[in-house]
């Protein structure tokens, strides 16, 4: 221990001084940063030691095949609706036809 007197307050102050004490702290802030970016590892070191993700159960197939089945089907509906309809020529349309009057020759 070192005592220490004070100029103005002549007081007798005992400080100790240690081996922790002469080495220069390191501000919370950077501790702080420090401590975050080990953290946001931890997500990324556990995914690359992931197995990888089992198959698609039997139910999952079957849900598809259902799926693709009602869009086959859907789609053979289409085509026969199409198929059905009769082939219909585009009409020549003039609206001015009745104003116009015929070319002269």
């Amino acid at each position: 221990m070192i005592e220490e007197t004070h100029p103005k307050t002549a007081v007798k102050s005992t400080t100790m001084h240690s081996a922790l004490a002469s080495r220069p702290t390191v501000p919370l802030l950077y501790i702080a940063i420090a401590a975050s970016v080990l953290l946001m590892q931890a997500p990324y070191a556990r995914a690359q030691h992931a197995s990888a993700p089992a198959g698609m159960s039997d139910k999952q197939k079957a849900k598809i095949q259902e799926k693709r089945a009602f869009e086959k089907d859907t789609d053979d509906a289409y085509q026969t609706t199409i198929n059905r309809m009769p082939d219909v020529k585009p009409q020549k349309v003039d609206p001015w036809g009745n104003i116009r009057t015929a070319p002269q020759k």
